[in-house]
């Protein structure tokens, strides 16, 4: 089933469909207000394992070239937020021992994944980490009919 969805070069219509139900955020917001709760999706099983295959092998794929910096924690096997801090705090400690004055800043991208420019991605998708024929026009299709024109069925407490 996945090596089909993978030679026809798209997702098969049946995993383009998530029930999204409202979650509140923290148990001491205004239930009755909607922006109180955060949409989540829950996509079929069959998409789940269509994405755990194309994880595995794009994964496989990243390390035999070896694409992810060095020091990248994130998507790595191995590798964790403890690791990253790990090595950020022995570079501070290393800094401050040879006289230098050390700083940290901290940036939360965790928002951002969800504006992610498709675009960009496939560019990057292409040229850094080599996707191309028909993996890419899988991923292309993936990206172009994921969000914005799946098939939601929206289970909310305001209807």
């Amino acid at each position: 089933m996945c090596n089909a969805s993978f030679q026809q070069g798209k997702l098969p219509v049946s995993s383009k469909k998530a029930i999204v139900r409202p979650l509140l955020k923290k148990q001491t917001l205004d239930q009755n207000d909607p922006s109180s709760y955060r949409p989540i999706s829950n996509l079929s099983f069959v998409s789940k394992i269509v994405e755990r295959v194309v994880d595995a092998r794009q994964s496989k794929h990243i390390a035999k070239h070896n694409i992810i910096p060095v020091f990248q924690s994130a998507y790595r096997p191995f590798h964790s937020t403890e690791t990253a801090v790990a090595c950020v705090m022995n570079d501070l400690i290393k800094a401050v021992d040879q006289g230098h004055v050390g700083a940290l800043m901290l940036l939360d991208l965790s928002a951002a994944f969800d504006s992610v420019d498709h675009t960009i991605l496939n560019n990057v998708m292409q040229l850094r980490f080599g996707v191309s024929r028909q993996a890419f026009g899988w991923l292309a299709d993936f990206l172009r009919t994921g969000h914005r024109q799946s098939e939601l069925v929206v289970v909310s407490r305001f209807q």
